[in-house]
């Protein structure tokens, strides 16, 4: 993280009127890479001043010098850190003085770092990779006053696309990793190695069966028999050979291969947890590479059955990187890092920003979308003593294009995340212009911190806003931006089309999807790679001809096509998407979270519905209890899906617990058998219950009549599993009933009448309350998938004794 120092700085004229005023100066032996460092800060000097630069090489007294301080030994340039340490290897300088600048770094990557700072702060930005998103500013006169030293926040920067990027995308996405200082001083080899360090000494595990992990009573497991000293030695000597054939290494991998198949012999059990195991060898590699190879690091995940803090220390030179999803033992993200660094782990983060089979490059479903979340978690993972963090992404630029940008951004200088919005207006005013306004509302509209839902309201609204924005500029630059957006916007469509069309269409839609993805592949809007390698695999009613392969040449290919969008294209999809996506056309209402019950309503009861099989990951119930001290009952069932998880963690909350500390806690093995829990309180009223079981599946029973409400809005979706039925109350003098459905199923009015019924495509519904059905609990019948309500009380219950509504709700209606 750079600071500025506190003595005057010099302005220092860089151009003027055209004409350079200062070369771009480089040492005699400065190395191919600072070489084309500086061609490439004269190029862009050129570009931004109009002037034309010279890259000469002299003493650096003089000029815009560039390289290594020791390089330039009459100038005055401020002693940058040793270049052996690892985790310095990226500071470096930029200082105006009377007759020039330094541009210094501590290695050939510092400088390069340097250069592309020091175009940032003369205004260039690289927003997405392409020189459709890069920003060369006009100032025909130049010049800069700057005295900043610089050093990394985390030392290995890494966004990198989980299937690969096209050959269309590779140099492009490596520039922008370069200009957004996204790279690594220390190159942290941390993926699965089980398998490679097999591959590379098959002949001995050949001849020693024994080294390969015990399952089933067989040794043919990629798991390794860790206990067998002999297998230990050989992970060491490949682990050397490693080094020794490539002195610049900076790290190797000990990972463990994916999934489980963990060695079942007894010698094995003896060594303690999974974890344990892994970190056993880990160190003793660790121990052997730093007596020969000093300043090298070891890389392991915290991740799948080794995701637990180990029982014993951890070397020092091994990083643990502490993964954020499948995670085992019940473990929050927070603990891991706790309790790995509390046995002595060096400690990175492997996050997961885009993963093409979790979002689909929609709108806000990736965590890269979440610009609250980055700008939260990369600022407290640095606070818990994260100094590594990898990221696994997608070339997705149109949904999550902002969010890498914003995350490059603050893995180099965490404090970057308290100038979020400073950054956004930054990206807003460069890459838009005078279409800023609606552009804003576009990037807040697919932020997933504001939970975007597919839908043609939503289409409707990116249509819209594209339509707004290009009817305010007549920039060339800014409009080849806007129809990037548009082309990945058409792909939402088309991807929304895919999901839903029925039968035959199916295999239509797919190729209208796939075809649109191929043509706009070098937008890099969407990962087009990822796209076409996975989905014909995970859905078998469409099939992807081998002639349309992603591996086929473009000459062959039969489904892809290079013809540019003409003008008249992209204002028909435009005109189109707003012609056939309509607007939401309700008006949503909200509602206190001051829940009571419905008792003062006198309504009629009605039968028992059902919420499900059971639910998954965090789920809400709200009760109240009229006499205290009392225990209530609930018979558990956990592990529904997963047993290694870790237990299901219930906990209620009493409303009157000032430090919102837990009443009463309880835990539940993941054995898919039923547990009898009590939870005591010693409150009345309000109670929230909290069932915890990360992903799990757990199902709760609970005593009839007792209170248990769920809430389901936009704000707080509930998510079943299975079949449900479930009551909702429509308030007097409500006019309809509206709200977002994914999934089929029916609305029963307050006389049980079928009044609305959903079809599998997601998106809002809007149901005309009759005269006479207001003041009753209607129903939704049979359903599956998501129900939010959106213009009337967001709770859901079995039945009337066990609904709670807000308090207000039932003041209003209770005197009318």
């Amino acid at each position: 993280m750079g600071f500025a120092a506190m003595e005057s700085v010099p302005l220092v004229r860089l151009a003027t009127n055209g004409k350079a005023l200062l070369p771009v100066v480089i040492s005699r032996d400065a190395s191919e890479i600072v070489r084309r460092a500086a061609g490439q800060l004269a190029e862009y000097l050129g570009k931004i001043s109009g002037a034309k630069f010279e890259v000469i090489e002299g003493d650096g007294t003089t000029g815009i010098a560039m390289g290594f301080p020791t390089q330039f030994p009459k100038a005055a340039i401020q002693r940058l850190n040793d270049r052996d340490d690892p985790t310095k290897r990226e500071d470096y300088l930029i200082r105006s003085h009377a007759k020039g600048l330094y541009v210094a770094g501590a290695s050939d990557l510092a400088v390069t770092d340097a250069v592309w700072d020091l175009l940032y702060r003369i205004g260039y930005r690289q927003f997405s990779p392409g020189p459709t998103w890069e920003v060369i500013p006009k100032e025909r006169e130049l010049s800069v006053a700057l005295n900043v030293r610089e050093h990394p926040a985390y030392y290995a920067r890494r966004i990198w696309y989980g299937y690969g990027a096209g050959p269309w995308a590779k140099d492009a996405y490596a520039d922008w990793c370069e200009r957004n200082r996204a790279v690594s001083g220390i190159i942290l080899n941390n993926g699965h190695a089980y398998e490679g360090i097999i591959k590379r000494n098959k002949a001995q595990f050949d001849q020693h069966p024994e080294y390969y992990g015990l399952v089933a009573g067989k040794r043919s497991s990629s798991k390794f028999c860790i206990s067998n000293p002999g297998l230990r030695q050989l992970v060491i000597d490949d682990a050397l050979a490693q080094f020794a054939r490539d002195p610049a290494l900076q790290s190797i991998s000990v990972e463990p291969s994916d999934g489980g198949g963990w060695c079942e012999c007894d010698d094995c059990k003896k060594l303690g947890s999974i974890s344990d195991r892994a970190v056993m060898l880990a160190n003793e590699v660790a121990t052997a590479v730093e007596a020969k190879y000093p300043g090298r690091f070891v890389g392991m995940y915290a991740y799948n059955q080794h995701s637990p803090p180990p029982t014993i220390r951890v070397h020092p030179r091994v990083v643990i990187s502490v993964a954020t999803a499948f995670l085992k033992g019940g473990y929050t993200v927070d603990q891991l890092l706790a309790g790995w660094q509390k046995q002595g782990a060096t400690i990175g983060m492997r996050e997961y920003y885009s993963v093409t089979t979790w979002d689909r490059d929609l709108p806000g479903r990736a965590r890269g979308a979440n610009l609250a979340y980055l700008a939260t978690t990369i600022p407290q993972f640095y606070e818990k003593g994260a100094r590594f963090l990898t990221a696994e992404s997608s070339d997705n630029w149109g949904c999550n294009g902002l969010g890498y940008y914003l995350a490059a951004r603050m893995l180099w200088d965490v404090r970057e995340a308290g100038r979020i919005e400073e950054l956004k207006a930054d990206f807003l005013d460069k890459s838009f212009g005078p279409a800023r306004v609606p552009m804003a509302e576009f990037y807040g509209l697919i932020d997933g911190s504001n939970k975007p839902l597919l839908s043609d309201d939503l289409l409707g609204r990116m249509y819209r806003l594209l339509a707004q924005a290009r009817q305010l500029t007549n920039d060339p630059a800014i409009l080849a931006r806007l129809d990037d957006l548009v082309l990945y916007t058409r792909y939402v469509e088309l991807w929304s089309d895919y999901t839903n069309a029925p039968g035959e269409g199916k295999q239509q839609a797919f190729e209208r999807l796939i075809r649109h993805a191929y043509r706009i592949r070098k937008t890099m809007m969407v990962h087009t790679v990822g796209l076409v390698r996975d989905l014909p695999n995970r859905d078998k009613n469409v099939v992807l001809p081998k002639e349309a392969g992603y591996t086929v040449s473009e000459e062959k290919n039969i489904w892809l096509s290079n013809e540019p969008f003409t003008r008249t294209e992209i204002d028909s999809l435009v005109k189109n998407g707003m012609a056939t996506r309509q607007l939401l056309d309700f008006k949503p209402v909200s509602y206190s979270t001051d829940l009571v019950p419905v008792t003062p309503l006198k309504l009629p009861p009605v039968s028992t519905g059902n919420m499900g099989s059971f639910s998954r990951g965090t789920r809400v119930y709200h009760t109240w209890i009229d006499k205290a001290p009392v225990s209530l009952a609930f018979n558990v069932t956990a592990g529904y899906i997963y047993n290694n998880l870790g237990d299901a963690k219930l906990s209620l909350y009493p409303s009157m617990e000032t430090e919102r500390e837990a009443g009463e806690k309880a835990s539940v093995a993941p054995d898919k058998h039923p547990h009898k829990i009590l939870l005591k309180t010693a409150f009345t009223g309000y109670h929230r219950l909290e069932v915890q079981d990360a992903s799990a599946g757990t199902r709760i029973e609970y005593q009839d009549d007792l209170p248990m409400t769920v809430q389901s809005s936009l704000d707080s979706p509930a998510g079943f599993t299975g079949r449900w039925s479930l009551y909702f109350y429509v308030p007097k003098g409500t006019k309809e009933v509206g709200g977002y459905s994914s999934g089929v199923g029916v609305v029963l009015n307050g006389h049980g009448q079928q009044v609305y019924a959903f079809d599998k495509k997601p998106g809002y519904f809007r149901v005309p309350v009759g005269q006479g059905e207001d003041g009753r609990l209607w129903k939704f019948e049979k359903c599956l998938g998501t129900k939010l309500l959106m213009t009337v009380p967001p709770y859901l219950a079995r039945n009337v004794s066990e609904l709670l509504l807000p308090s207000e709700v039932i003041e209003k209606d209770a005197a009318k």
